[in-house]
């Protein structure tokens, strides 16, 4: 009889877009459990995936079989809730932003090295098909020396002034765009092209008040737009080389690009996922000429041709790359949770949170003293 892999969420909102979605593509695979203090949330989260068992205090979802648990909470819940899931013997999949600091993180670390299963970080892009064949044309040398790395994203997802004040105003929770969407790019620079050797940061707030819940005006402490550059060090494939990364979740609009230029070629993963390509040859050097983009189809193992089409087929293929990659990254976890794997290659461990950690803890130091801050 086929082993049925048991997963249980910690949270239902982020856990409700992509993460139970994408375990319910999976066969063999059951939604065994959740815990969510709001029981409204609980309960529409147990009814929209089949769910028997629901809590209200995590801790008491710690008591059920699982293989495998899903920490989606806020940043400062993670490290209790983190260490929790391991010292209960089971396997953990956190959010990000990883910890609040490297203190925490490194603590997170320590817990999962001595914890018999294994302890992952949800950074679900570098699953995602397109990514996967960006790091395969870098590797291979198919864009020659690596020049830079470019990351612009603009979201519109809290342009509004009248959005409710929440944690993810507060810095001291772990809010702001730095760390929910700079972790992704950093994680990004450091799976395709290597480790930063140092930073030069700028956070900023353009909102500085939101409505409470009693609709009195309360202060931001958190950044919704940053830039901040990069340079890599030794261990990469572009030593000295730059990154640049500007976020701004106040935008008008919304655009993701994150584009690697390369001595013979520049790829570009755009928000719905497809990979670019242009030709050093063919890029054309006039600014009212448009570069000749070419679309690459990743290659696919059979089993993610056939994912690939239940996606599509899902609420995933609405929310865009990062729940699409969650798809892929989940099929893997499944995939080693059956063959009792205690690692699970190219995904995001603990140790590559703390190093993430270090970056951005260094990016908020560069943003004080306004200089560039080694690593």
């Amino acid at each position: 009889m086929t082993k049925k892999i048991k997963i249980g969420f910690i949270g239902s909102g982020w856990a409700k877009m992509a993460q139970a979605p994408a375990f319910s593509l999976m066969e063999n695979v059951e939604l065994s459990a959740v815990a969510s203090p709001t029981e409204l949330h609980r309960q529409k989260f147990m009814k929209m995936f089949d769910i028997s068992q629901g809590f209200a205090d995590w801790r008491d979802l710690l008591r059920c079989d699982l293989d495998l648990v899903c920490v989606t909470t806020p940043t400062y819940l993670h490290t209790e809730m983190v260490t929790g899931v391991l010292e209960s013997g089971k396997s953990v999949l956190c959010e990000k932003p990883f910890a609040l600091n490297v203190e925490d993180a490194a603590s997170m670390v320590d817990v999962a090295s001595k914890a018999p299963g294994f302890a992952l970080l949800d950074h679900q892009l570098r699953f995602h098909p397109a990514v996967s064949c960006m790091k395969q044309m870098i590797d291979g040398g198919e864009i020659g020396k690596v020049y830079e790395v470019r990351a612009v994203v603009n979201l519109a997802s809290r342009n509004r002034p009248d959005m409710p004040w929440s944690w993810w105003c507060d810095a001291e929770k772990g809010g702001g765009a730095f760390g929910a969407i700079g972790s992704h790019l950093v994680d990004m620079n450091r799976f395709l092209v290597g480790e930063i050797s140092e930073v030069s940061c700028n956070l900023a707030t353009s909102i500085p008040f939101r409505p409470d819940t009693s609709g009195q005006p309360r202060a931001v402490t958190s950044d919704d737009h940053f830039a901040m550059m990069m340079k890599f060090g030794a261990s990469s494939v572009a030593l000295g080389s730059s990154s640049l990364m500007h976020v701004t979740t106040v935008g008008a609009y919304t655009w993701f690009s994150y584009e690697v230029v390369g001595s013979l070629k520049t790829i570009r993963l755009d928000g719905a996922g497809r990979l670019w390509e242009v030709d050093n040859a063919e890029g054309g050097r006039s600014l009212i000429d448009a570069p000749r983009w070419k679309l690459v189809e990743p290659m696919l193992a059979w089993d993610e041709l056939v994912l690939q089409e239940k996606i599509r087929q899902s609420s995933l293929a609405v929310h865009g790359i990062f729940a699409v990659g969650f798809a892929f990254l989940a099929n893997r976890i499944v995939k080693a949770l059956k063959n009792n794997e205690r690692t699970l290659h190219d995904a995001a461990g603990f140790s590559d949170g703390l190093m993430i950690q270090k970056v951005l803890q260094a990016g908020r130091k560069s943003d004080k003293l306004h200089r560039w801050v080694k690593i």
